[in-house]
């Protein structure tokens, strides 16, 4: 049975703004961004049009706005602090509803994302803010139901390992191959016992970055 690779715990950004139907558009191009900006995964999306919104907000979330805060005259260093603001905040994505209050976004808007590496896209009047939310809550739902099938398929695999007759090694196998990971077994003194997938030596690369840690806790 091949492991069941297990799924990330929340959505990337990149998979929401990949969604045809919502027709999103980024703005910020991703060569500009900080590495891995749209993979940053998505908890939630909320709107508002509050001038600092971050009292409502929490870290990974991606909001949206009509930009009402900025329908009067406001400066560039208007822009800046809100963009500021949200990044610090931990959001993750502002998305611009467009036709609503003006037409377009605020060149402004764009600058100011684009120099404090908050990705930008624009919200086209004909998709709903509700329909982003429902399409971000759909992918988590879809995560959280993955993750779960894995569980237990990995708790199953374990399980049965555990049967056979070299059950400590066979378990400690199986555990490393569902997770995609090394997985040691140290004795009392803190000498790698064995590992998977591999053997037990002083050559192999865990004896050298725990074995020393593992040693160091043992009672004088």
């Amino acid at each position: 049975m091949p492991p069941l690779n297990a799924p990330p715990p929340l959505p990337g950004l990149r998979r929401l703004l990949d969604r045809p139907d919502l027709r999103l558009r980024l703005l910020t191009p991703e060569a500009g961004l900080p590495p891995h900006a749209l993979d940053q995964p998505v908890e939630w999306v909320h709107s508002s049009d509050l001038a600092d919104p971050t009292p409502f907000l929490s870290a990974h979330q991606v909001l949206l706005t009509t930009g009402r805060q900025f329908a009067e005259a406001v400066t560039d260093a208007f822009y800046v602090d809100y963009v500021t603001r949200l990044r610090d905040r931990g959001i993750v994505c502002l998305g611009f509803g467009t036709e609503v209050l003006r037409s377009g976004t605020p060149d402004a808007l764009v600058a100011a994302c684009q120099s404090r590496g908050l990705p930008l896209v624009e919200v086209p009047y004909e998709t709903p803010f509700i329909a982003v939310a429902r399409a971000a809550g759909d992918l988590v739902a879809e995560l959280r139901y993955a993750r779960s099938t894995w569980a237990l398929g990995a708790q199953r695999a374990i399980a049965l390992a555990a049967l056979r007759p070299d059950g400590l090694s066979a378990t400690l196998s199986e555990l490393s191959r569902q997770l995609g990971h090394w997985v040691a077994l140290f004795d009392m003194s803190g000498a790698l016992d064995r590992v998977f997938p591999g053997t037990p030596s002083r050559a192999h690369p865990l004896h050298a970055a725990l074995s020393t840690g593992c040693s160091a806790r043992q009672p004088s």
